[in-house]
């Protein structure tokens, strides 16, 4: 959930959506969440919310198939603005739209589909 879900502040339904989103997009491209919880005391979101997204993602990178390469700078930008402390400023729908990660991502063959999945 969304920081301010867990603060029990006002939230905008779009932008949590996206906050979830996010989330959601991390865990089927690594297999496991970002973070336990969305609040500055979890370690991982600590990062996020201190603005050290650098060392999120190392963090992340680690034991992956190739490490640092795991992850494009693309994917990293947008995921990291879509999980936002602050829901101004996380991206819009649009702007994920718009977004070099999804605009430019390689989709896949059906054939390639088929070998994964077959």
């Amino acid at each position: 959930m969304a920081p301010e879900i867990h603060m029990r502040k006002p939230y905008s339904g779009a932008s949590v959506d996206l906050f979830a989103s996010a989330i959601i997009l991390f865990i089927m491209f690594t297999q496991h969440p970002p973070f336990t919880r969305a609040e500055p005391s979890d370690p991982f979101y600590r990062l996020i919310c201190a603005n050290r997204a650098d060392l999120f993602w190392k963090a992340h990178s680690k034991n992956k198939p190739n490490g640092a390469d795991f992850f494009s700078d693309d994917f990293k930008t947008m995921i990291t603005a879509m999980l936002q402390f602050d829901p101004s400023h996380r991206l819009s729908m649009a702007d994920v739209k718009s977004h070099p990660w999804f605009t430019d991502s390689n989709v896949a063959s059906l054939e390639e589909i088929v070998n994964e999945f077959g």
